[in-house]
C-alpha cells in the first residue's frame, strides 16, 4: 500500500497543473511542485498548514468569494464538485485559470478536497478573439443589409431614369437628383469635358438643402489634383475620404467643406474607349465610400454611360451628325511631317487603300519631283515606298503604313478632308460621326504626338443623303457632253471586256473626234470617282 501511495505522490509531483489537498477545515495538507513554484513565485514554499479558505476569503473580489463559497458547498456535502474560471492578470500579461474542487475520502475515512488550478489563457484568448470576430461579422452583416436596403431602390431608380430618358441632359439631371436624395449623399454633379479648351465643367447637379455649387470650370492641365480631373484622365474612380483635410477643398468644392459634406467620390462615365464625362458624389460623413459603396457607384456610372451610348447610337441612325474638327500637329515622327522635312517638299494626303494582304497603303502628293531613290532614303524607318507617277504638278507616292495616323483615324470613324505637312507642321481637318468620336480622336492625337493644337470644332446635323441626292449632285457637276459620253460608253458596253465597241466608233456616233471623246469620258469618270470616294 505504501508503494501505491509513493507512486501516486510521485505522479502528482510531475503534473503540469497546480494541485493542493485540503481537509474539512480548509487547511492545506499537500501540494505538488507546480503549486509550490507558482504560489511562492519559485521560492518552493509548500503552504502546508495554511488555511486555504481563510486566505482566499481575504481577497477582495468576486472571484475569490465565489471560489470560497463553492469549496465550502463541496465540504458541506451540498455538491460533489465545483468549477469556475477566473482571471489572474499580472502587469506584464493577461492570464486565466480554471479551478476545480472535488471531494474524496482517504483510507482513514477523512473527507478531503482536491483543489486544481489549470491555466486556460490560450483558450480564453481564442474565445475572446472568436467573440470579437463574431461581433465584427454581425456588424458587417448589419452594415451590408443596410447598404443593400438603401442602394436597392437607388440602383433601380437611377437605372429607370437613365434608360427612360430621352436626352443626355435628362439622364444627367435625374441621376443627380436621385443620388442627392439618398443618405449619406448630399450633393451630386455630372461634368463634361470641352475638347476645344480642355476644361471640365458641371452640366447638371442636385443637392440637399439647396447646397450651392459654384458655376466654375476645371482646367485639365492645371487642376490635376482634383479628383474629378483625375477620374477623367486616369479612367479610374477617385476618392477623398476627408475633404476638410484636403488643401484645395476651399477652392474646388461648394462652400462648407467639413460642414455640409466631408468625403467625395469621382467616377468616370465611360463606355468602351469613349468618356462621356464624370460623376461626382459628396457625402456628409467622412470615410463614406467603402469598398461596397464604391462598387455600387461604379455600377451606376456604367449604367449611365450605357444609356448615353444608346442615345447617341439612336441619334446616329436617324440623322447624319457631322463633327468637323481641325488640328495642327508638330511631331517629327508623323509620317507626312517626316517626309516633308527630309524631301524639302509640301506633302498632301490623297487617300487610303489596302493591298491583297490587308496592308494599308497611303497615297501622298509631293509638290515637286521626287526620285525613287530620294523617296527610299527619306523612309528611315524602312517602310516600303513607291513612286507611282510624276507630272508638272508633283509626284504621287504610295507608302505602306500599318500603324500610322491615317489608319488610326479610320478606325475612329474619321474622314480626312485635309492632311498637309509643310515646314515641320501638319494641318489636319477631319469629319467625325459624333462628339464621342471627336473626344476619343483628340485623346488619340494627344497620346501619340508631341504637340497637338485644336484649331476649330463644329457640330452640325444633316439629313441622311439619299440616292437621288447623290445622282443630282453628280449630274450637276458634269457638262452635257461629259454626261453623254459616260452614258453612251456605259449603254454600249464599252466598259465590258472584251469590248463590244471601240472608242473611235462611239466618238463617231457623237460626231466628235476620238481624242475629244476620251477627254470627255476621262473627266466624267474622274468626277464620278470623286463623288464615290468623298
Amino acid at each position: 500500500m505504501d508503494a501505491s501511495h509513493d507512486l501516486a505522490a510521485a505522479a502528482l509531483e510531475t503534473l503540469p497543473i497546480t494541485v493542493a489537498i485540503i481537509d474539512g477545515d480548509g487547511e492545506i495538507l499537500l501540494t505538488n511542485r507546480s503549486w509550490r513554484e507558482f504560489g511562492s513565485n519559485g521560492a518552493g514554499d509548500d503552504h502546508v498548514g495554511v488555511d486555504y479558505l481563510a486566505t482566499a476569503a481575504t481577497g477582495d473580489d468576486e472571484h475569490a468569494e465565489k471560489a470560497v463559497a463553492g469549496i465550502e458547498a463541496v465540504l458541506a456535502g451540498e455538491q460533489e464538485s465545483f468549477a469556475m474560471e477566473y482571471p489572474c492578470h499580472t502587469p506584464d500579461e493577461k492570464q486565466w485559470f480554471m479551478m476545480r474542487a472535488n471531494r474524496f475520502t482517504d483510507d482513514d475515512g477523512r473527507r478531503l478536497i482536491s483543489v486544481v488550478h489549470l491555466e486556460i489563457t490560450e483558450r480564453k484568448l481564442a474565445e475572446i478573439a472568436a467573440a470579437e470576430n463574431a461581433d465584427q461579422v454581425r456588424e458587417e452583416r448589419r452594415a451590408l443589409e443596410h447598404v443593400l436596403e438603401r442602394v436597392d431602390g437607388l440602383v433601380r431608380d437611377v437605372t429607370d431614369a437613365a434608360v427612360g430618358a430621352g436626352t443626355r441632359g435628362e439622364i444627367e439631371r435625374e441621376v443627380c437628383r436621385r443620388l442627392a436624395e439618398t443618405d449619406p449623399y448630399v450633393l451630386a454633379w455630372i461634368g463634361r469635358v470641352d475638347v476645344t479648351n480642355q476644361r471640365l465643367s458641371p452640366r447638371e447637379w442636385a443637392g440637399r438643402d439647396e447646397v450651392p455649387l459654384e458655376d466654375d470650370e476645371l482646367v485639365l492641365r492645371t487642376d490635376g489634383t482634383h479628383p474629378a480631373v483625375r477620374a477623367v484622365e486616369d479612367g479610374d474612380a477617385q476618392l477623398i475620404q476627408d475633404v476638410a483635410s484636403f488643401d484645395d477643398a476651399d477652392q474646388w468644392w461648394p462652400s462648407g467643406a467639413g460642414d455640409r459634406f466631408q468625403s467625395v467620390a469621382a467616377l468616370p462615365i465611360a463606355y468602351g474607349d469613349v468618356t462621356y464625362g464624370v460623376l461626382v458624389v459628396f457625402a456628409d460623413e467622412s470615410d463614406a465610400f467603402d469598398e461596397r459603396e464604391l462598387l455600387v457607384l461604379e455600377s451606376l456610372s456604367g449604367t449611365v454611360a450605357t444609356a448615353m451610348n444608346a442615345l447617341e447610337t439612336k441619334r446616329m441612325l436617324t440623322t447624319e451628325r457631322v463633327v468637323a474638327v481641325e488640328f495642327t500637329i508638330e511631331d517629327p515622327s508623323l509620317l507626312v511631317t517626316a517626309l516633308s522635312r527630309r524631301l524639302e517638299v509640301s506633302i498632301t494626303y490623297r487617300g487610303l487603300t489596302y493591298d491583297r494582304d490587308g496592308t494599308p497603303l497611303v497615297f501622298l502628293h509631293a509638290d515637286r519631283e521626287v526620285t525613287p531613290e530620294g523617296a527610299a532614303e527619306a523612309m528611315v524607318d524602312g517602310r516600303d515606298v513607291t513612286v507611282l507617277s510624276e507630272s508638272e504638278e508633283g509626284t504621287i507616292l504610295e507608302v505602306a503604313a500599318e500603324d500610322g495616323l491615317v489608319t488610326a483615324l479610320s478606325e475612329h470613324g474619321a474622314v480626312i478632308r485635309q492632311l498637309t505637312a509643310t515646314d515641320g507642321t501638319a494641318e489636319l481637318a477631319i469629319e467625325l460621326p459624333d462628339g464621342r468620336a471627336a473626344r476619343s480622336t483628340y485623346d488619340l492625337l494627344e497620346r501619340r504626338y508631341d504637340r497637338v493644337e485644336l484649331v476649330s470644332y463644329h457640330e452640325g446635323e444633316e439629313p441622311a443623303r439619299t440616292r437621288g441626292d447623290v445622282t443630282a449632285r453628280l449630274e450637276s457637276s458634269l457638262t452635257d457632253r461629259q454626261l453623254t459620253a459616260l452614258r453612251t460608253a456605259y449603254y454600249a458596253n464599252y466598259f465590258e471586256w472584251p469590248r463590244d465597241v471601240s472608242g473611235e466608233e462611239l466618238a463617231a456616233s457623237m460626231d466628235i473626234s476620238r481624242s475629244t471623246f476620251h477627254q470627255h469620258l476621262r473627266t466624267a469618270q474622274r468626277k464620278l470617282l470623286d463623288e464615290l470616294f468623298d
